[in-house]
């Protein structure tokens, strides 16, 4: 339950407990038109409907080397120049509920889970800046569609940071087939490695929900991001302060298969607010009803208050990434 906003005075200052004291106007905008969703489901069941005649090389070297990552490809990669796609054997992609990239549930679950994430790319894709010559970090690339799409939009850098080490192989794999070598792939946690340099925008998509600490995380990909920072996951549609957690688990195992938090977007914009990320430097892209936004954030205001001191001092250190290491 999202506790009610409470404004406190205590003498010399105010506590906000469950809400921003500070109002401020963010641009909120449809993440998609009815128009412009209807014509991504026609070409989306287009792309399904091809592909019962695109892929021929099933018994080749390469598609082999793909069955050994069978149920691990959990995004569709194709590669036409191998006459070879991931999901052309149905014994090959991960298939559950399809989450967003049912598209509000215009697009079954099995449909979803073939075309992944083909639908959620369709309404990131005009929402990214121009990547042209610039530097983009994704945290949790899976088996690296996102990089690979930023990499053929001219990134002159690309980095792809992913935990999962199977899902990791998969994309080192998947980026040899495409002959994308310069694209960088890492398996590595994002919240403990210091190495990772900073990029020009920094992308993730239903990654900080779950982030052992996502606000943590969240504070990290924003000083990371030189330019702009791009987060696309679950939310509470309200403006009171919540955040939930869910966790999954494989029946008949003891450990949880996964951590989920649901943060509110009002939570969010409080802690925009705190890490010096103010509210015109913000636009949000919502589908409504489906409790899943879309924050578009230009940090490069951020990274000048963050300069200047312009901050919390207790929270400097953090969000200049002052860390300190025993001596060897």
């Amino acid at each position: 339950m999202l506790r009610q906003p409470e404004l406190i005075d205590c003498g010399d200052y105010l506590v906000a407990q469950g809400r921003n004291l500070v109002e401020g106007s963010i641009s909120t905008q449809p993440l998609f038109t009815d128009e412009s969703l209807r014509d991504t489901i026609h070409e989306l069941r287009a792309m399904l409907e091809k592909d019962g005649h695109a892929w021929k090389n099933l018994e080749s070297p390469e598609a082999t080397r793909i069955h050994e990552f069978a149920g691990v490809w959990f995004q569709r990669l194709d590669f036409p120049a191998l006459g070879l796609s991931t999901v052309m054997d149905r014994r090959w992609p991960w298939f559950d509920e399809g989450g967003v990239n049912t598209l509000g549930r215009r697009l079954t679950s099995e449909e979803a889970c073939l075309l992944r994430p083909w639908p959620k790319w369709m309404y990131i894709r005009p929402l990214l800046p121009d990547l042209a010559g610039k530097s983009i970090l994704e945290v949790g690339s899976s088996n690296g569609f996102f990089p690979f799409q930023f990499a053929g939009l001219g990134a002159a850098q690309v980095t792809g940071l992913e935990i999962r080490k199977r899902r990791y192989e998969s994309s080192v794999l998947a980026r040899e087939l495409l002959g994308l070598e310069r694209v960088d792939l890492r398996h590595t946690d994002f919240l403990v490695d210091f190495t990772i340099p900073a990029h020009d925008v920094v992308f993730a998509s239903e990654v900080v929900n779950h982030l052992l600490c996502p606000m943590w995380g969240l504070a990290r990909m924003a000083t990371l991001a030189k330019e702009c920072l791009i987060v696309d996951t679950g939310v509470f549609e309200t403006q009171y302060h919540g955040m939930d957690l869910s966790t999954g688990w494989t029946k008949g195992e003891s450990l949880p298969r996964f951590l989920s938090y649901q943060i509110s977007d009002g939570l969010f914009r409080s802690f925009f607010d705190a890490i010096g990320i103010r509210p015109a430097d913000i636009e949000v892209f919502v589908e409504p009803n489906a409790m899943h936004y879309l924050y578009r954030i230009d940090t490069r205001q951020m990274h000048q208050r963050l300069a200047a001191g312009d901050i919390n001092e207790c929270l400097l250190p953090s969000l200049t990434m002052q860390f300190r290491f025993p001596s060897v």
